[in-house]
């Protein structure tokens, strides 16, 4: 296999051995002149930018005026393959907040054994999405109260916001049989606090879905989540087909290939 060639001139050597000293993963036009002006380079940033595409150094981006770095390790104008670049460049670029959300952030917590063939994110209603992370990835609505954990540099949901989210936009998760594995370990790291607070100023049919989806993993966080038998029923999934009906909870189950109520709490 012929590896091809990355020349480079004498003005840009300095600038490219500051980004191989530095190593980013992704570098914005700003940053390009930030580095011109330490290497003394008064040459546009983009016109920067494109001799340095031109040689291989960086690679394009959903986002405008966001770079991808492939560095002399790579031995060619590689890409890393990270399937979130475009939503790091955009998260780069200052887009409004995108969160990896329920199965994708399932892998990256270490819960499920696969990545999803299409990543997913949670972004706030109404929010303006990006052309390239809506293309790569599923985009869903639903903004969570926690504050994200930050794992692999990226904005991920907590375990607590995940529950929430499976309870709020039950018919927007895709492979529940993975949420039904990870139910337990989900669980465990979710306080009741942290339940509390992704619940506060939900629809009032969230709490007693929780409730039902924790009955068998958890039946005492279950009983903290919803203490009383709701008055009116609630459906989970179609309201014209019911697979099971929970009395304590007052549910009527359409969608769930399983019954929450008999998953055994982790070991």
């Amino acid at each position: 296999m012929t590896v091809p060639a990355r020349s480079l001139s004498r003005g840009l050597a300095h600038l490219v051995a500051e980004l191989e000293l530095r190593q980013p993963t992704l570098v914005t036009l700003d940053q390009l002149a930030q580095l011109a002006a330490e290497s003394r380079l008064r040459t546009p940033a983009k016109v920067l930018a494109a001799r340095l595409r031109a040689a291989g150094w960086l690679l394009p981006t959903g986002q405008r005026g966001v770079y991808e770095f492939a560095p002399g390790a790579h031995a060619g104008p590689y890409s890393r393959g990270d399937p979130f670049i475009d939503l790091r460049a955009a998260l780069l670029a200052g887009h409004q907040p995108a969160t990896v959300a329920l199965r994708s952030a399932l892998w990256l917590h270490g819960l499920a054994d696969r990545a999803p063939d299409r990543h997913e994110v949670a972004v706030p209603t109404g929010a303006a999405v990006p052309e390239a992370v809506r293309r790569r990835m599923r985009v869903t609505y639903f903004s969570g109260r926690l504050p994200a954990a930050a794992i692999e540099q990226l904005p991920v949901q907590q375990s607590a916001t995940i529950l929430v989210q499976l309870a709020t936009r039950p018919g927007d998760v895709r492979g529940w049989t993975t949420f039904a594995e990870a139910l337990s370990e989900l669980t465990a790291r979710s306080s009741a606090e942290d339940l509390d607070k992704e619940l506060w100023h939900r629809p009032s049919t969230v709490r007693p879905r929780l409730a039902y989806l924790l009955s068998g993993v958890a039946p005492h966080l279950s009983e903290l989540v919803q203490p009383t038998r709701p008055a009116k029923v609630t459906w989970l999934g179609s309201s014209r087909v019911s697979r099971r009906f929970d009395a304590r909870f007052n549910i009527a189950d359409g969608l769930l290939p399983f019954d929450p109520r008999t998953l055994a709490a982790a070991a």
